[in-house]
């Protein structure tokens, strides 16, 4: 009997593919990496909303192809048999979403793992969850629900390239975008260094000088969403830096910092705070090594912030396709609660071998 369950994730900030071993049943994650892309292949997909059709398609396939390779690699560097493998689960590379209309896009072909590897691949969860008149993202509660919740409360705090919280407890659980995560930074970063840097490593540049705060909370009040909402790096780019710091240096790295935490802290107060008492904060992705991001937050929030233990933090959002797969193969529903759906579905759509 095929016991795990395997989840592929590459976030917004398109900087590589995480893969995650799952042992649903047991809920243990077996295994995990990272597989960091070259920076010709982050700067191609950051662009991909700019393709033509033809561009775009190639990419699709380009995808795929390098999801099954970097697939075949983590089987083999771990000893996997492919064989105790039920489902895989690829979110694929996201390049456009637009909540307001609602419509989004996630590219990467699934035919090359499901035909090379002889394994099912449940993919396309986002356009499910809109079909039934969701936003598409996050996603990530409906994991959360499964993994983490208990009788006590607590925040789960993703920082990708998009930040989303989730507020966790048994029967409870609900989850929205936060606000920018690391996009702001990494932008201002490449943009800087002509693209020869792409991101603030540990936060260092951002802890160099004295954030703009004055600048940051006027700012952040175009940031105080009126209602829970899902976000686009796309929301965060060019047009927002020609709105905002149409003049960016250096010194700008530390108030977008701080902003970025500013923001976050504003919605989990309205969202969260507000109604339920919470005392911890778990925080997962690529955020957590971002020092400076992780203090700023601390001082924004009456709330004890921790690094997430329970499950490596660069794993989660991994592991949460590969559970989304295995309810997927075996036609379980999801609680329209967590996905903010109008009814109880099967989230994914399956490519069979």
């Amino acid at each position: 009997m095929n016991k795990f369950a395997l989840g592929l994730m590459s976030g917004t900030s398109a900087d590589g593919l995480t893969l995650a071993l799952l042992d649903v049943k047991a809920k243990k994650l077996i295994c995990f990496k990272n597989y960091t892309y070259p920076k010709n292949l982050q700067k191609e997909i950051l662009q991909a909303p700019t393709y033509t059709t033809a561009q775009l398609a190639e990419l699709n396939f380009k995808l795929g192809k390098i999801y099954l390779a970097l697939t075949q690699k983590f089987l083999k560097e771990f000893k996997i048999n492919k064989k105790d493998i039920s489902v895989i689960g690829l979110h694929g590379q996201t390049v456009y979403h637009n909540a307001e209309t609602p419509c989004t896009l996630q590219i990467g072909e699934a035919a090359f793992l499901a035909k090379n590897l002889g394994i099912t691949v449940a993919h396309n969860f986002r356009p499910s969850a809109i079909a039934l008149g969701g936003q598409g993202a996050p996603l990530v509660p409906i994991f959360e629900d499964y993994f983490f919740a208990g009788k006590t409360p607590k925040i789960l705090l993703n920082i990708g390239g998009i930040s989303n919280a989730s507020f966790v407890q048994r029967g409870k659980t609900f989850g929205f975008d936060s606000g920018p995560g690391n996009v702001l930074s990494d932008h201002a970063i490449t943009k800087l260094s002509k693209g020869k840097k792409s991101f603030d490593k540990d936060g260092k540049i951002a802890a160099g000088t004295k954030p703009n705060i004055i600048k940051a909370q006027k700012i952040a009040k175009d940031f105080e969403y009126k209602k829970i909402i899902s976000l686009d790096r796309q929301d965060f780019t060019e047009p927002f830096f020609r709105k905002y710091f149409p003049k960016l240096t250096l010194k700008d790295i530390s108030t977008l910092n701080y902003l970025t935490a500013l923001i976050i802290a504003r919605n989990i107060k309205k969202f969260i705070l507000k109604k339920y008492s919470v005392k911890d904060l778990y925080v997962s992705g690529g955020g957590v090594y971002n020092k400076t991001l992780i203090n700023n937050l601390k001082n924004l929030l009456p709330l004890n912030i921790k690094i997430l233990d329970t499950l490596n933090p660069m794993a989660k959002e991994a592991a949460c396709f590969a559970y989304l797969a295995h309810l997927t193969l075996n036609k379980i529903s999801v609680n329209k609660h967590l996905i903010k759906t109008s009814k109880n579905t099967i989230i994914g759509v399956l490519s069979l071998p």
